[in-house]
């Protein structure tokens, strides 16, 4: 068998395990790590969905922890919207919407008894980030004060062309490791916040395909004030991961936190 160390993986080492008939990607985290364990059980979940990999085997040896899963060849999306203009990305963002809406949100929590992490939107998230000025979380904390009126569906966390697989007309969804119950406008939110962050000059044609597909399947309400606050919200929630990393990552996202508060998605 032949070993291939894969880059990507922030919080684990990713190995492409390659056998004589098959391919399969091993993932090791630390036995604590509890993102691992979030993905362990979304996967299992979604076992039968189609647009996911299968998982394999998963085990705790010393203080790391094991999983194995089916290697799924193809580009990845944001690859190919790197590479190719307004109509391939216009291919990927339906893809992204339809996908979203009917095989992820989907799936209700109500419907479920799978434990997985609730995700909130919260006000009080903003308060232990010292490294934002007072002002800004001022801004934010307006922002947030929208109220919820969606029930809980299953969440990927970090859904956009960045963590999907494309192989022929066929898209799977990789990396749940932030994935939980909550509100679906935390993808959807994430996926218009995405494009205007990287690609703004197709942003506004590219936000309209994904939520014209999205709509066609859901009656998710979407709005530019909740695509702001879920989006706020979930850089919040990157920024309480990031209280101890270098002062120029934090300066980055507070960066990005402000853009979020004064960006118009609409």
């Amino acid at each position: 068998m032949n070993i291939v160390e894969l880059t990507g993986g922030y919080t684990n080492t990713t190995l492409l395990l390659e056998g004589a008939n098959s391919q399969k990607i091993a993932k090791i985290y630390h036995v604590n790590n509890t993102d691992a364990r979030t993905e362990i059980s979304t996967l299992t979940l979604l076992r039968h969905s189609g647009v996911t990999p299968q998982i394999h085997d998963y085990f705790e040896q010393d203080e790391w922890l094991f999983v194995t899963m089916d290697y799924v060849p193809g580009v990845n999306a944001q690859t190919l919207l790197d590479q190719g203009g307004l109509d391939q990305g216009r291919r990927i963002y339906r893809q992204l919407g339809t996908y979203l809406a009917r095989d992820v949100h989907s799936i209700k929590r109500a419907n479920q008894d799978r434990e997985l992490p609730i995700i909130m939107k919260s006000v009080v998230a903003v308060d232990g980030l010292e490294f934002i000025p007072s002002e800004i979380k001022s801004m934010a904390k307006e922002v947030l004060s929208i109220p919820d009126y969606e029930g809980q569906t299953l969440i990927h966390g970090d859904y956009g062309p960045h963590n999907v697989m494309l192989r022929n007309d066929s898209m799977f969804i990789l990396d749940w490791e932030w994935a939980g119950w909550g509100n679906p406008m935390f993808d959807v939110a994430w996926v218009v916040w995405f494009v205007h962050l990287h690609y703004p000059h197709m942003a506004k044609e590219l936000s309209e395909v994904f939520l014209g597909s999205y709509t066609e399947l859901t009656n998710v309400e979407v709005t530019h004030d909740l695509i702001r606050a879920y989006s706020t919200s979930k850089v919040i929630q990157i920024m309480n991961r990031i209280k101890k990393a270098h002062p120029n990552v934090q300066k980055e996202w507070l960066r990005r936190l402000e853009w979020t508060l004064q960006t118009n998605f609409a």
